[in-house]
């Protein structure tokens, strides 16, 4: 069910009517059974892997806590210290063997499902090289609906079970309409429980002021969403399929337009999701904060997808940086090379996980390893070099805080990430070497002259609708960076926003849709 059709929105408006009609403390039951019919939309045969996910991390989050309340009874009525150590550590090895045992059962559904074709080509091209007979067939399994985000929402909530961050949730229900929740299920954000799961629970009064805030916000979604993301796409996918016979100038064009496009779709569904949350009382965390405004790789992995960094550096980072392995290799920098490189290499040590993990967890192709392991060596590099570069500004009287630099900066910046995703972007690794070096030798950049060229595939319409849109899309961008946004919403008279949101449907209504129209799926589902 496309969160952006009709069949969306009826959906919606039967959730919102009987949410707000049956008694508080029954909601959760409601938004138990619109997570379960959501889910049946995609294939009722694929709620197994989701429900044998939440069965496992349920029962193994339950059997820590309990295991934790008796060790804490053992140790009390321990008579000696040397019991009392022999009991902690009989318990922590009891814990991490549960803990150790669902994570793998449920990481291991969603590794079989996701990379057993990407391990089989590897094995496969192995064995060509090798000269070896050995081949296998590829499996034809089809991914359950969001299963990257649930296992993450499911293997999250168990870490901080077993890190008595809270207690485990005793009711199966209630636990698998938070781990289920419909917003976040397709494309996040990444929730914790204490946060997402409470909200879920608590008892929610209908608001009209909350339903006018909500439903702007999902307008402002779905225009991003069909006009600029999908619109937009039609050039950028036409580009990309046969880049070989279109200029360099073009092929940069798509990957920009690429960017732009994923922002708004990806930015789009948050708004969308966020905004019926909204409505209902439920407050989603915010994934994006204004990304292509970032001075750096690393800040801009700090604007975007904010909650899966943020999962990311909980529950690998951390651990990695902080675990046996990362703190002997910081002792030994620090004999080595100094106090700077004993901090620094923990950190390094732990991105590469964390970088390897990004780049599979988007997909699995040798691409998105590529990709991620780009935005590592620069990450890493300016870590590195950060006392460097503080040189070089002050020997140039380069002010850090000036407009001119930091426009620099922010291009610098979201040019790296354009050229970075040549390679999150193609098929495979043949695709994106050939595209940049088509780019290189073909660029062309007469092509200009006539920009409307650019737009391959797209009406006259459709182009000036779309860089309408991009526009607003960058003026609000630019307003919440100042955080004017809200002050600037507020001050708008009524009448002047009701006649805003007219034209945005209208314009929605008139010019979503078409043969070459992409709509209907969101780009990041696809990870």
């Amino acid at each position: 069910m496309s969160i952006v059709s009709f069949q969306f929105l009826v959906f919606a408006l039967i959730l919102v009517g009987i949410y707000f009609v049956v008694p508080k403390k029954w909601q959760w039951v409601v938004i138990l059974i619109a997570n379960t019919i959501f889910y049946a939309f995609s294939g009722v045969k694929y709620i197994v892997y989701i429900l044998a996910t939440a069965f496992a991390t349920y029962w193994a989050a339950i059997r820590i806590e309990n295991i934790t309340l008796l060790g804490t009874k053992l140790v009390s009525a321990a008579d000696n210290p040397e019991l009392k150590k022999e009991v902690k550590s009989s318990i922590l090895s009891m814990k991490k063997l549960i803990c150790g045992i669902a994570i793998v059962f449920g990481m291991g559904i969603w590794v079989v499902l996701k990379y057993s074709n990407f391990f089989i080509d590897n094995l496969n091209s192995i064995a060509r090289a090798l000269n070896l007979e050995w081949q296998k067939e590829p499996v034809s399994w089809i991914l359950p609906l969001g299963i990257s985000f649930y296992t993450f929402h499911a293997v999250g909530y168990l870490v901080d079970v077993y890190r008595s961050k809270y207690k485990a949730e005793r009711n199966f229900g209630k636990y698998f309409a938070f781990m289920a929740f419909f917003p976040h299920i397709i494309q996040g954000p990444f929730s914790r429980y204490d946060s997402l799961g409470k909200s879920i629970l608590e008892p929610h009064s209908f608001s009209y002021d909350r339903l006018c805030t909500g439903c702007s916000r999902i307008l402002w979604g779905v225009f991003k969403k069909l006009i600029i993301a999908d619109k937009l796409g039609i050039a950028v996918t036409s580009i990309f399929a046969d880049y070989i016979n279109y200029s360099g100038t073009h092929v940069v064009f798509a990957i920009f337009g690429y960017c732009i496009r994923l922002y708004a779709d990806f930015s789009g569904y948050m708004d969308i999701v966020s905004g019926l949350s909204h409505i209902l009382g439920i407050e989603l965390e915010e994934n994006f904060r204004q990304p292509y405004f970032a001075r750096s790789v690393d800040e801009f992995w700090r604007r975007w997808h904010i909650t899966l960094g943020k999962w990311f550096k909980d529950y690998v980072f951390y651990p990695v940086s902080m675990g046996s392995a990362g703190q002997k290799l910081g002792k030994s920098a620090r004999k080595k090379w100094g106090p700077k490189m004993g901090k620094l290499v923990p950190g390094y040590f732990a991105l590469i996980f964390v970088w390897t993990a990004t780049g599979l967890w988007h997909g699995a192709n040798w691409t998105y390893l590529v990709w991620g392991y780009l935005n590592l060596a620069v990450i890493i590099s300016s870590m590195q070099l950060a006392d460097t570069y503080e040189k070089i500004k002050s020997k140039l009287h380069i002010k850090a805080e000036s407009w001119y630099w930091q426009l620099f900066c922010i291009i610098r910046t979201f040019a790296l990430v354009c050229l970075f995703r040549f390679f999150s972007a193609a098929a495979d690794m043949k695709t994106a070497l050939s595209m940049l070096k088509h780019t290189l030798l073909e660029l062309h950049p007469g092509v200009i002259k006539d920009p409307l060229n650019l737009f391959v595939d797209m009406t006259k319409l459709e182009i000036g609708v779309v860089i309408v849109g991009m526009v607003l899309m960058i003026i609000v961008d630019i307003l919440n960076e100042n955080e004017k946004w809200e002050i600037a919403k507020n001050k708008c008279p009524m009448l002047v926003r009701n006649l805003i949101y007219t034209i945005f449907v209208f314009v929605i209504m008139l010019v979503a849709g078409g043969d070459n129209d992409l709509v209907g799926g969101f780009m990041y589902a696809n990870f």
